[in-house]
């Protein structure tokens, strides 16, 4: 009588073919129910097993498997070499927004965002952001952008921390991005913010065209 086997949680198509032959050279007859494909020890075979399974032979599912790790490997190469070359220009663009104080902050900043999880595209999104933020534009338009970006929950975190800790602007826009009630330790955070912003931008006042304080 022909009875069903269990395999261990993640097996793959290959293990099961192996586990079957192995039941077919003890004599047993067995099946498995792999994904709702049924594969018998009494007929199996490896190329048989794929067919019935993935549409082809092993062979050429470990090809398209080859291939295709291949050209994530190129496509990642090409996202960290663009990466690479766009450092310098996130940190020009952002001196052109941020406090001089902040500057070696900001190019930590950027070599950090651009090793990580996106490849810098939340320095992008950060910028944009500071860069209308610079131009006047209100916190209710800065705050469009920032919903138009398409934002996952830690994406979305990680921009508003950027724009928070370097835009002159950052601790009113988080504040726009808030909904109901801001929590009192969060009111604190952002006015602590406002000071050492409008302490910086009275001090650079101050600065006369030649560099030299007045």
């Amino acid at each position: 009588m022909e009875r069903e086997i269990e395999m261990q949680p993640r097996s793959n198509l290959e293990s099961v073919v192996y586990t079957l032959l192995a039941a077919k050279a003890r004599g047993e007859h067995v099946f498995f129910d792999f994904n709702g494909h049924i594969l018998h020890s009494d007929t199996v075979s490896m190329d048989s097993a794929y067919m019935e399974v993935m549409g082809c032979t092993k062979a050429e599912h470990d090809q398209k498997m080859n291939e295709l790790s291949e050209k994530s490997k190129k496509e990642q190469n090409a996202v960290e070499q663009k990466t690479k070359e766009s450092i310098p220009l996130w940190i020009e663009r952002g001196k052109a927004l941020i406090f001089p104080e902040k500057y070696a902050e900001w190019e930590q900043c950027v070599q950090t965002r651009a090793t990580d999880l996106y490849h810098g595209t939340d320095l992008d999104s950060a910028l944009e952001i500071m860069e209308a933020l610079n131009k006047g534009v209100s916190m209710e338009e800065a705050k469009k952008i920032f919903d138009s970006q398409g934002h996952s929950g830690m994406s979305g975190t990680i921009v508003k921390n950027i724009i928070f800790a370097f835009s002159s602007k950052g601790p009113e826009f988080c504040e726009s991005t808030i909904y109901g009630e801001i929590p009192p330790e969060s009111k604190q955070i952002f006015e602590a913010k406002k000071q050492e912003n409008q302490k910086l931008a009275e001090a650079h006042a101050k600065i006369d065209e030649s560099g030299r304080h007045m």
